[in-house]
């Protein structure tokens, strides 16, 4: 084989009222696309998700996989900074055994960290910054021929044992996303497998799926790529306007035609996903408009019936909201992301894309119109005060008791590498906890650290870590909202749950449902 690629997922993750769990399930979109790619121009390639492989087969046995496809390369997707820890340890497992096999690594937080990792880690042979499709076709020709790797675009590799980037001179455009399928599941080795157990972002650690199904009302979802880049500036996203330019060179925005999203979404549906994601919004708000109404039409003609979340980073109109009524199931819904209830944080973290009252205006036609949406809201933003945590918590219950169709969901801001808060820090007022790739690596190897409540950065004149945290739990937990009560009931309501967990009672409440299950199957 020529390359074979492999979805590490984070293994090690803890949070207390679920204990153990496994996360990044879903790998980044684009690795089929590259697989595709490849195999259009002759090369003998496939992705392994290691989470199938450990539910298949019992464990993860790195010598046999190596073993029975024999690649030259092992790529390796380092997307996510979630992911560092795992992926680095995967990739010294590989060359301890088969130093003959070059371990190539891609993605935004492999990108941005290139020169650091190739320096740190000798278990690393390559890195493509940015875009791979056409790097990526021309490493696989010098590593089988010549090996000049001089004139590799975006390519990072060692140069006399130095670190060597080659400039960032490829950037994906339209006509080439248009000629790739990034939704062929046969090119994933158990690919049914990654439909049933996978296809979500993270997943409880010894209990059955059909608990999991039934606890938290999963479907089985993927997200279908709209495109690539974005003109936003947002303070914590490690995929902004200014990030792109650093990451991948890129500096507009990139489509697919409507045909190839719909082709994609026609893919999904016949490989057995109920649900889907249209998770970009890039475009200025008329073309917005125009690419989503002709979407909307062709999902409608071809009969496709998945759920989907359509995001939205302005506000839609009437007109996109009839077509979304009119084409999509009733248990779709548009997402916004107001992230905070004060405009004057938004604007100071380039998150201001529309007043309150223009919100408030459109949840009302969204009611008008049969549409459900998710409101998203973040606790931790830089230069967040007590205050404004109140004022966002208050607004949330205000806004749910005035529209029907509206769910608040709210998360803590954990920093991103190549986010503007992460690259001008005193901008920001923020110190932060993690800045080199060694940092992440460091953090994301210890497995009782929990993510889902770490910023990763302290706020100067703004509320600390654990006064958010607990705030955040009072106030916004999926698990338990208890208000204004006593923070140790809060820690007590936790603690019961991490212990129910611990002591095996979820097992047993498996144990117990998987057997009604088989008796109702079988009457």
């Amino acid at each position: 084989m020529d390359i074979l690629f492999l979805h590490v997922p984070k293994f090690r993750n803890h949070y207390k009222p679920i204990d153990k769990f496994t996360f990044i399930n879903l790998p980044p979109i684009g690795v089929l696309g590259l697989a595709d790619h490849l195999r259009q121009h002759g090369y003998d390639t496939r992705m392994i998700h290691l989470g199938v492989e450990r539910q298949v087969r019992g464990t993860i046995d790195l010598d046999k996989i190596i073993a029975e496809n024999q690649p030259a390369i092992i790529g390796l997707s380092l997307h996510w900074h979630f992911q560092s820890y795992d992926v680095i340890e995967t990739a010294k497992e590989i060359k301890r055994s088969h130093p003959e096999v070059a371990v190539l690594l891609g993605g935004f937080t492999a990108s941005y960290f290139a020169e650091e990792i190739l320096r740190s880690f000798e278990c690393i042979d390559f890195i493509i910054r940015g875009d791979a499709e056409v790097p990526l076709v021309e490493l696989l020709e010098q590593h089988r021929s010549g090996k000049d790797y001089e004139q590799v675009p975006n390519l990072a590799f060692r140069r006399d044992e130095a670190p060597a980037l080659n400039p960032i001179s490829y950037v994906a455009d339209a006509k080439m996303l248009d000629s790739i399928s990034f939704t062929d599941f046969t090119l994933m080795k158990d690919w049914p497998v990654f439909v049933e157990s996978f296809s979500r972002y993270f997943s409880l650690d010894g209990i059955s799926l059909d608990l999991q199904k039934s606890i938290f009302g999963w479907k089985r979802f993927y997200p279908v790529l709209l495109g690539r880049g974005c003109k936003w500036n947002c303070s914590y996203c490690g995929g902004s306007f200014e990030a792109q330019k650093i990451i991948n060179n890129r500096t507009t925005v990139c489509m697919r035609s409507v045909d190839s999203v719909l082709a994609s979404l026609q893919d999904v549906q016949r490989f057995g996903f109920d649900s889907t994601s249209l998770a970009l919004d890039p475009l200025p708000c008329a073309e917005a408009e125009e690419f989503y109404l002709a979407l909307f039409d062709g999902i409608q003609r071809l009969g496709i019936s998945l759920s989907f979340e359509v995001e939205r980073y302005t506000l839609p109109s009437r007109d996109f909201l009839r077509g979304f009524h009119k084409a999509l199931p009733g248990d779709s819904f548009v997402t916004l992301s107001p992230n905070s209830h004060s405009e004057e944080i938004r604007k100071k973290n380039g998150l201001h894309r529309y007043s309150n009252q223009e919100l408030e205006d459109c949840l009302g036609v969204m009611d008008e119109e049969g549409v459900n949406c998710a409101l998203f809201f973040t606790c931790g933003l830089p230069f967040e005060n007590k205050e404004d945590l109140e004022g966002m918590a208050q607004y949330q219950r205000e806004l749910r008791k005035r529209f029907k169709r509206v769910q608040c969901k709210t998360s803590m801001i954990e920093i991103e590498p190549g986010s503007p808060m992460s690259r001008d820090c005193k901008a920001y007022g923020i110190e932060p906890e993690r800045t080199t790739f060694e940092d992440y690596y460091r953090y994301h190897g210890q497995p009782f650290r929990n993510h889902f409540l770490e910023m990763g950065y302290e706020r100067a004149g703004c509320p600390g870590h654990a006064e958010t945290t607990h705030f955040f739990c009072r106030n916004f937990c999926s698990h338990f909202r208890t208000g204004r009560s006593h923070p140790l009931l809060i820690r007590a309501a936790c603690q019961a749950m991490s212990a129910m967990w611990k002591a095996g009672m979820f097992r047993f409440i498996d144990k117990v449902f998987s057997a009604g299950r088989k008796n109702l199957d079988f009457d």
